[in-house]
């Protein structure tokens, strides 16, 4: 779901910061160099969305990570920055662009890890929905997210329903949250529903919930579990 731009001049450390990052299942991408100059190359290519630098390059560098990000952000200030440095009179400086995290080393794997979750975490809140593509029935079709009730696994597959038709996918549930926005909450392990859709939530005997759509006859069930983990999140 993001790239990243890994700006490292020490190659073994490189080596290690990229392995780390694509270990988290939620990045898809990542660029890594030693150089300034082909950093900003990068960055201006490929719109990465975290550039992760360290500040003290090699004396071969006209600029240290500070001024790469400053450049970097004036063409893609949406940019999230990572500061990796063993140097903590920096702190400082970096605030000039505003970065999410300042790392001193040595780095703990966790920290990267967990900081790199929650970027992509509000990176997945804050997209915007765009229209999603659907090969149905030898059609491509067009769905707007906004138009989605919920969506359901169904054996190997997933049905999208949407107020005018259903559509089944070949899809998985997590292939569908990689896909969705913030509106959008998986509520049982075979449901993803979009919350601004609900009309009402009924608890059953057995101490799940069902969950209703406006003008919509089809529900989706939704875990005890799950509704104590995000019931916040349905207000």
């Amino acid at each position: 779901m993001v790239e990243i731009l890994l700006l490292e001049d020490e190659i073994y450390t490189r080596r290690f910061f990229k392995k780390l990052l694509l270990e988290n299942p939620q990045v898809t991408k990542v660029y890594d160099t030693s150089s300034g100059s082909q950093a900003q190359m990068i960055a201006k290519q490929h719109r990465p969305h975290i550039a992760m630098l360290d500040i003290e390059l090699g004396a071969d560098e006209p600029a240290n990570g500070l001024e790469i990000a400053k450049s970097i952000s004036h063409e893609l200030p949406e940019v999230y920055f990572i500061f990796v440095t063993g140097y903590a009179q920096y702190a400082i400086d970096a605030f000039a662009v505003h970065p999410f995290d300042y790392i001193l080393k040595p780095v703990k794997r966790e920290k990267i890890s967990e900081t790199i979750s929650k970027i992509a975490d509000k990176i997945k809140k804050d997209k915007k929905p765009s229209k999603i593509i659907l090969e149905f029935k030898g059609q491509t079709v067009f769905i707007d997210p906004t138009e989605i009730l919920f969506i359901e696994k169904s054996e190997k597959n997933t049905i999208v329903h949407t107020k005018e038709r259903a559509y089944t996918t070949r899809y998985s549930i997590s292939g569908w949250e990689q896909r969705l926005d913030g509106n959008f909450l998986k509520v049982h392990q075979s449901f993803i529903v979009n919350k601004a859709k609900i009309s009402n939530i009924t608890k059953l005997e057995n101490r799940s919930f069902e969950i209703e759509f406006l003008g919509y006859h089809k529900k989706a069930r939704m875990s005890r579990y799950q509704y104590e983990e995000i019931k916040n999140e349905l207000i």
